[in-house]
């Protein structure tokens, strides 16, 4: 999928999931604006946001660092990975960092976005140019 279309989709999802939360928090009857309930609220209201970015930009990150890897040696590093953290640690690991995770998915995704644009742009450029050979 192209990250131009990419983008708007997770954006809308972020945004949505964001929403939910905020609509789950204000529809609890209990839920009183103190400072450790507001602040409680804009803490999952980001995590909420960033998830999906973060687990895209961990998946970026996975198959980077195991494409030139032989099967035997990404499973073994991919095990190694697993028994160190295990699958709670994994979740931990992913709220903890999925704002930073996430902002950085945004900056690398739009910056894609405009240099594929420079790019095009600058190809199409170069084609009007009338060639000294063309007949």
């Amino acid at each position: 999928m192209s990250k131009i279309k990419q983008l708007p989709i997770v954006l809308t999802i972020s945004i949505i999931l964001a929403g939910v939360v905020v609509l789950l928090y204000l529809l609890d009857p209990a839920f009183v604006p103190d400072a450790y309930r507001v602040t409680s609220m804009v803490i999952v209201v980001s995590w909420a946001f960033f998830i999906i970015p973060s687990i895209l930009f961990g998946v970026r990150l996975a198959k980077k660092y195991f494409e030139g890897k032989s099967p035997e040696h990404a499973f073994r590093d991919g095990v190694r990975i697993g028994v160190i953290l295990g699958f709670g640690g994994m979740i931990v690991l992913s709220l903890l960092i999925s704002p930073i995770a996430g902002i950085l998915w945004y900056i690398q995704t739009v910056k894609n976005i405009v240099s594929s644009k420079k790019n095009k742009n600058k190809y199409s450029d170069n084609s009007n140019e009338d060639d000294v050979f063309d007949i």
